[in-house]
């Protein structure tokens, strides 16, 4: 919240919040699917496994890129290798989100199988619906801070009701490590949602059947990157073929606006 004011910079534009509007109705939803996806998320990779959890919310992308092509006019028209692009995308993901097998490895179950399936739907239904509020009404500036910050804002009220409920009946303490990484990541995620909006409104012109795709693929790279460098994480086989095949993808993905490039 507090991020969103110094954002927006001018304490009047919030005399803009209507309900008539639709990047104000929206938000309500979204912020309750952003706490509810997030916690679900924890509980899958705890008892059921990190790389499910992480597959899920990763291949979810193609409810946003189903419904871009089939409800959204774009000016950009797939062909053949941005299909092909496309299909590379889900095969990187199970790639180089492999892990080796070991024998503690979890069962899998009908049960599992349910969350795992529940993160897939709610991190599309996320991604679909900021697609569609940057396509029809959040088209300037205040309208993208304001909507981000009411998403963000309806997920920490829910957030803190939760955190006092297992302070008051579970007695957990509170830690400021916590509270500080929390607010690091409340932050990031703030704009996260405004890159996003910018990014499909003027890079992409609302095609989020190549945003999408290509902002997951771009995650991957750079976490993968991360993980090797910082955290001196070993790659299997199936993980570098996984990154190879997600450079062929970005390029297959992009590969017209690649070429304007070098006209």
């Amino acid at each position: 919240m507090l991020t969103a004011l110094l954002y927006i910079g001018n304490l009047d534009t919030l005399k803009l919040i209507s309900w008539d509007l639709l990047w104000v109705k929206v938000p309500f939803l979204l912020g309750f699917l952003f706490i509810s996806t997030f916690y679900l998320m924890g509980f899958v990779a705890q008892n059921v496994s990190v790389s499910a959890s992480s597959v899920a919310a990763k291949i979810s992308l193609i409810i946003p890129v189903l419904f871009n092509l089939m409800l959204f006019e774009n000016q950009k028209k797939f062909d053949f290798i941005n299909y092909l692009g496309l299909i590379l995308v889900f095969v990187a993901i199970f790639f180089t989100s492999s892990k080796d097998e070991t024998e503690a490895r979890r069962q899998s179950s009908w049960k599992n199988l349910f969350w795992i399936f529940l993160i897939f739907l709610m991190s599309g239904a996320i991604d679909t619906s900021i697609n569609w509020v940057s396509s029809v009404s959040a088209t300037d500036t205040t309208s993208q801070a304001i909507f981000s910050m009411l998403i963000f804002a309806v997920a920490g009220v829910i957030g803190l009701f939760i955190l006092l409920q297992k302070v008051i009946f579970r007695k957990e303490k509170i830690q400021l490590k916590n509270l500080v990484a929390g607010a690091i990541l409340g932050v990031v995620n703030y704009f996260s949602v405004i890159f996003m909006i910018k990014s499909l409104q003027i890079e992409f012109a609302g095609n989020g059947a190549l945003f999408f795709p290509i902002f997951n693929i771009a995650v991957i790279l750079i976490s993968t990157l991360f993980a090797v460098l910082f955290f001196k994480e070993k790659l299997n086989l199936r993980n570098k073929i996984g990154i190879l095949l997600a450079i062929l993808a970005i390029i297959c993905m992009a590969y017209q606006d690649v070429g304007n490039y070098f006209r």
